[in-house]
């Protein structure tokens, strides 16, 4: 919100502070950038899937707020929650995986909360797009920015989102998690097949004047059982294995 006046006098060349003098208040200029309305679904999609989201932004602490509050409760703010900027390494990480919103936050700063979660045992997204988001995003485990994002940011991500649309990241998710579990599928199985074509020959050749398999065989054997296998890529995956992330996916059992 900007205050307007305004004063008449005679046109010069250099105008100085002094001239911001006996003015007419007009009014005010209200400025609104409001969320989406599909942002408060898309975040509490995001908290189903086991994924924490956390608000870090330069701006005011009240207007940041009143934006995290405008989204849904689970980014309602707490005012015992809000942190001193000037905590040490040691304190933020203990303080940064228990506060939701980061406020009046300068660059350096945004890199330090990155690495005191991920010094928690959290992987972290970290989502930005303009120059000031550079070093969280390159310090992060999966930096994402927007195609409409600075040269730098764009540089710094590791994925560019073609639409500023939070429920692709739950998409992404979901089809990421999918991907993974199958694939443990088709390593549990080849490793399975592999193991009895080794225990086979180690058992056989022994007790056997000639080799019970030769090498364009095995090769043969191995093509022929990965044909089958390749339905395994569009296999269903059962909704347990998408709503919390692999073990083997992330330090916790939970994204920030």
């Amino acid at each position: 919100m900007l205050a307007l006046a305004t004063r008449s006098f005679t046109p010069k060349a250099d105008y100085d502070r002094d001239d911001e003098a006996d003015m007419t208040f007009r009014g005010f200029l209200v400025f609104l950038d409001p969320p989406k309305p599909d942002a408060a679904k898309a975040i509490a999609d995001l908290a189903r899937l086991g994924i924490a989201i956390k608000v870090i932004s330069g701006d005011n602490r009240y207007v940041t707020a009143h934006l995290a509050q405008a989204v849904g409760p689970r980014c309602q703010i707490d005012a015992h929650r809000r942190r001193d900027r000037g905590d040490q390494d040691e304190a933020l990480w203990h303080l940064a995986p228990q506060t939701d919103l980061f406020v009046e936050i300068d660059p350096q700063q945004k890199e330090r909360i990155v690495r005191a979660l991920q010094h928690s045992g959290h992987s972290v997204g970290y989502l930005g797009d303009g120059i000031n988001d550079a070093p969280a995003l390159h310090t992060a485990d999966v930096g994402i920015s927007v195609e409409e994002a600075v040269d730098v940011a764009r540089e710094s991500a590791d994925i560019i989102l073609l639409t500023r649309d939070l429920d692709v990241l739950r998409s992404g998710v979901e089809d990421g998690r999918q991907t993974f579990a199958n694939t443990l599928k088709y390593i549990s199985i080849t490793t399975s097949a592999n193991f009895g074509n080794m225990l086979s020959m180690a058992l056989a050749a022994p007790l056997l004047p000639f080799l019970p398999l030769a090498a364009k065989q095995i090769l043969l054997n191995n093509f022929l059982s990965d044909l089958p296998s390749i339905a395994i890529s569009s296999d269903a995956v059962d909704p347990d294995g998408v709503r919390r992330p692999n073990a083997g996916t992330s330090r916790k059992s939970s994204n920030s």
